[in-house]
């Protein structure tokens, strides 16, 4: 199913709308509850935000008066440094409510509290008291930074701007070049990279989002057009927190892990909510109405069982880790190993689950605008994302079994989206 088009263009994008001003505000009340408040606005403008390829505006405004998209930054800035556990309830209810929203702002929370707590002062401040400080963007080293006197000149095109139609800044990933333009290394000897933010006004978005699933998180792709960029702008060689406090130190993957599980295991929760509410209605022969056929309620018993387990998994791998790095005790390899793979868990078995779900509603599920086709379509969807691919497995495999020819850069896996393959 494709129901997405292509923005509208020119350096200063604002597909079908207006970007508002926003300030960088904590969150006002418990932010579960405030996102509960919300709820129910996310669900009647869902289909809409589908067809609109965009989060709706007045969800993401109330969702930045509640200080919800502040969750993941860092205290110096007005955010909140929120626990794992709160992040993860948060995320898990939107998502719930709508799959796309979820993802959107989850990946907006994590792409703007990464860069506060990543970049140098002058671009973390420029971010942090600009009127719309949200983040959208892709970290790979796709685009280039050319040194030139007093700073960088960034260019690049890139793909994947979830929450793109909110954002006032996009984030990128560059190879670091010399002021002639040949790469230069790092202390490794390895190609240098560096992570850094322009302004909405720097990018062009160039449309690429038809897809079937995740259709309202506007993940366009995107050219970052040649700009001169200040040297505070751009974090090279350095994927540390340089502000914040343990939400930061376990690991700055923790940010779109713990948001990538809690997504999955919202829209999982959604899916097994709708099949209940189907069950006690709809008949398929021979057998009458689903709730008292003893196959899917034994089908049911085993979904729920998955998804609680998949939660419960999540909850104690980030929450152990983040203790860890509050109470500074050792930020081992297993511990970060274990929340890489309860994300990736997550996001399988909200896929597994959802997928069952669907076969089993019969053509209600089939049908535009029911919340188990959206539920399929957008768990899958989030399956191809690379942050939660298989190799995760693999990665934590090693981890587990203490494979001969581990190295820093294949244990911090909660520093790097994959590890490399092993030495022969």
């Amino acid at each position: 199913m494709t129901t997405s088009r292509p923005p509208t263009s020119g350096a200063a994008a604002e597909p079908d709308g207006p970007v508002r001003a926003r300030g960088l505000d904590g969150p006002n009340g418990d932010p579960l509850d405030a996102v509960r408040g919300i709820v129910p606005l996310v669900i009647e403008r869902a289909g809409q935000a589908e067809r609109d390829v965009r989060v709706d505006d007045e969800v993401m405004e109330r969702l930045v008066a509640a200080g919800t998209m502040t969750l993941m930054a860092p205290r110096e800035y007005g955010g909140a440094e929120a626990e794992p556990s709160v992040l993860i309830d948060v995320i898990q209810e939107l998502s719930r409510a709508d799959g796309s929203t979820g993802w959107a702002v989850m990946a907006s929370m994590s792409g703007t509290g990464t860069m506060l707590a990543l970049l140098p002062e002058q671009g973390a401040r420029a971010i942090a008291g600009s009127p719309n400080p949200m983040c959208a963007g892709q970290a790979p080293p796709a685009g280039t930074a050319r040194r030139v006197p007093g700073g960088f000149e960034v260019r690049g095109r890139f793909a994947f701007a979830s929450g793109s139609s909110h954002a006032g800044w996009f984030l990128g990933g560059y190879r670091v070049l010399d002021e002639s333009g040949e790469p230069v290394l790092d202390a490794a000897g390895r190609p240098s990279t560096a992570i850094g933010v322009v302004p909405r006004a720097g990018v062009e978005l160039l449309g690429g989002w038809d897809v079937m699933g995740l259709v309202a998180t506007g993940s366009y792709d995107y050219e970052v057009v040649p700009q001169f960029v200040d040297e505070g702008f751009l974090r090279v060689d350095g994927m540390d927190a340089l502000r914040g406090g343990p939400l930061y130190t376990m690991g700055l993957k923790s940010l779109p892990g713990v948001g990538h599980a809690a997504f999955a295991l919202g829209v999982a929760e959604r899916a097994l909510e709708e099949f209940a509410v189907l069950a006690a209605v709809k008949k398929r022969p021979p057998s009458g109405l689903l709730n008292g056929n003893v196959a899917v309620q034994r089908d049911v018993a085993q979904w729920t069982a998955r998804y609680r387990a998949a939660r419960a998994f999540t909850h104690d791998a980030f929450t152990r880790l983040y203790e860890v790095a509050r109470d500074g005790g050792e930020r081992t390899p297993a511990l970060q190993a274990d929340c890489r793979v309860a994300a990736t868990h997550a996001v399988y078995t909200a896929a597994e689950i959802t997928r069952e779900v669907y076969l089993a509603s019969g053509s209600e599920g089939l049908r535009d605008g029911h919340a188990i086709q959206r539920c399929f379509r957008d768990a899958h969807a989030a399956s191809q994302h690379l942050f939660t691919a298989e190799h995760t497995y693999v990665d934590a495999g090693r981890i587990y079994l203490g494979t001969p020819g581990l190295t820093p850069r294949h244990t911090e896996v909660m520093t790097y989206t994959f590890a490399p393959p092993l030495p022969a």
